[in-house]
This record gives C-alpha cells, structure tokens and sequence, in this order.
C-alpha cells in the first residue's frame, strides 16, 4: 500500500504517544541525584520511554558504553519500525536523516585511528547498530591507516568528499576538522535538499526547522575557523556547507570584518539577532564552547517542539519526535558524565540541552 496522508497521520499520531513517554522534568532531576552507572540504569529500567529497550540490560553489570549505546539504539530502534511503513521521497528523507547517526560512527573511527589508544575489540565495541547504514565496519576496523580506511569507502558514498581531507592528513595535517566537515557537508546537504522534494505542506513545516539549524552550523563553522584556525575568509566559505538558508557568504564576509569575537556578534545581531543572542550567552558562560555547542542544540530542540505540538500530526510530526528524542539521549548521555565524575549539579543542569526548571530556576534541588 504506498504512503499516504493517512499513513503520514497515523504515524504522527505514534510520534505523539512516543513523545508522552519522554522523561519528565523530574526524573531529570531524580536523574541527576544518581551516584552511578548501575543506578541510572536501573532507573531508566523503569521509565515508560526505556523500559522496552533495556529489558536485556543487566544494571549491575552495565559499563557506561554499554548504557550509552543502548541509548542510541533505543532512537534508533524506534526509528526502524517507523521506516517499515515509509517509501519515496519521505523514505529517502528519513533514511538521510539516519545518515546523522551513521556520519557519527564514520568520525569516530577516524578519531580512533589517528589516536589509536583503544584496541580493536573494545572500538568495536563502541559502535551501534544503525538500520541500513552501508559502512564496511570491519574493513573501517582492520584499517591500520587514514588511506587504508578511505580504501574501504571506495563503495560508499563518502569517498569522493573524502578524498582531499584524507590527502591533507597524509601529507601532515594534524586535525581531523576538515575531514569531520566533509562528512558533515555531505550529509547536510543531502538531507536539506530532500526537503525540496516533500510535499509542499511538509515542505513549508520542515524547511525552516532544517534550514534554522543549517545556518546555526554554517555560523558555529565559521566561529571555528576564524577564531581556532586562523583561516582567511575565502578559505572558510570554500569549507561552508554548499546549501544556504538565511546565512549567505555576503554575511560572512561582513562578519569577517570584525576585529574581535565580540564585534562579529554585534555584527550578527544587526542581521541575524536571535543566532547573535545565542553566541553571546555562550561566550558569558565559563565553558564558552560547550555552551554554545548546547546552545544552538536547545534553540533548534525548542523549534522541533514546536512543529511536534503544533498543527495536525504528520510525517513531520515524526521528524520533530526523533530529533527531540536524540537530545534527550544527548542529554542523558552527558548526565552519565556528571554522575561518574560526580560535577556539580548546579553547573551540569547548565549544560542540558533541554531546559529543565525547578520552581522558575534551573538551579539543583
């Protein structure tokens, strides 16, 4: 039976019921007050959002790899059983959107190769499962080199954009920024221009939630090259994502102009004041970085929200859910960190990509 818009419904509405059984506001807190692995998994055992997915998960035995990759799949195995009733273009759509997780996998096995401070096994270990993905892991895996990987891509699509950053690191480049971009870009680019090929109500729904976020990474790139790599303008828009949004290369070149971080976000504010907003919160915070790496994560979470709660429920209904779905994931993921290395919470709920508030404060109880 092909996909229609009674499909589309049916499967917004699933998205809906899914959505009410992401963690309450207080079993983030309670979340926060564990004291170690074996606790959050127990608790998570016993969630309506988890409880499926780490029914064969032991807490007393779990390592935190463990938990984290039973986490990721928990998206992911949900997301499969929403591709089952998927074809064309909303399929294409949703398996590009897959592509996130399998892009992530890619970068870290390079991660792992230039640093090479885990063996094989326990890397292995580290990856999920993510449905349809093409990569040869093994032969990623069996890989002693950056040219011996790139040779096991020749049948991916990631080995022409990967050509020319593997090339560099070979002859000596010690970051893996461009290669890490080159992923990126090709799977961007990919996922945004099939939004041009949804529905035109769709279309009008997504484009501004996917095109918001492609403008916040095309910023949050050029922050890293003009202010970590010194990079003339020129040779940061060549490393732009090649589709636009709002943000063209005439407002980077603008931006470039400025002296100082703080002149470029002024000048920002002029075009873009709520990306300026954004910017300037995080660089007000201690941990500049991770701020805005959580920042621009909160400001599109907030918009996906917003497209699951508003109008009828859809395909993009479906869309809204997994990505709030990963941050949640995202998010307890980091709570993991805090617990083992036992942060202050006052700092950690910080840092949450949901914004969690206690009595109108988000200070820890």
């Amino acid at each position: 039976m092909p996909f229609s818009n009674g499909s589309a419904t049916a499967l917004g509405v699933k998205a809906h019921v899914l959505h009410s059984q992401l963690l309450k506001p207080d079993e983030y807190w309670a979340l926060l007050g564990l004291k170690s692995t074996t606790e959050i998994a127990s608790f998570l055992k016993q969630t309506a959002g988890y409880k499926d997915k780490f029914e064969t998960l032991v807490p007393a035995n779990v390592h935190r790899i463990d938990l984290e990759n039973a986490l990721r799949s928990s998206v992911l195995a949900e997301a499969e059983s929403f591709l089952f009733y998927l074809l064309g273009v909303w399929r294409e759509f949703f398996l590009d959107w897959l592509n996130w997780h399998e892009a992530e996998q890619l970068k870290s096995i390079f991660r792992w190769i230039r640093s090479k401070r885990l063996d094989r096994d326990e890397m292995r270990r580290r990856l999920y499962r993510v449905p349809c993905s093409k990569l040869p892991y093994e032969a990623l895996l069996n890989s002693r080199d950056y040219k011996e990987a790139l040779d096991a891509l020749a049948d991916t699509q990631y080995y022409a954009v990967l050509r020319e950053p593997v090339r560099r690191l070979l002859n000596g480049e010690k970051s893996l920024f461009s290669l890490e971009f080159a992923i990126d870009n090709l799977v961007e680019t990919k996922l945004y221009g099939d939004i041009n090929k949804l529905p035109s109500q769709e279309r009008k729904i997504l484009e501004p939630l996917f095109g918001e976020r492609l403008d916040l990474l095309n910023l949050y790139y050029f922050h890293r090259c003009i202010c970590y790599y010194n990079m003339t303008i020129e040779e940061t828009i060549s490393r732009m994502l090649p589709v636009k949004h709002k943000v063209k290369p005439s407002h980077l070149r603008i931006l470039a102009k400025g002296a100082t971080q703080e002149e470029r976000i002024e000048t920002m504010a002029e075009y873009f004041p709520a990306y300026a907003k954004i910017f300037s919160d995080a660089m007000n915070e201690d941990d500049k970085e991770l701020a805005l790496d959580m920042s621009i994560d909160r400001y599109i979470y907030l918009k996906a929200y917003s497209v699951l709660k508003n109008g009828v429920p859809g395909f993009h209904t479906s869309i809204a859910y997994f990505m709030l779905k990963a941050y949640e994931v995202a998010d307890i993921i980091r709570v993991v960190e805090d617990v083992r290395y036992n942060y202050d919470r006052n700092v950690a709920i910080k840092y949450l990509i949901r914004p969690i508030f206690n009595g109108g404060e988000r200070t820890w109880q």
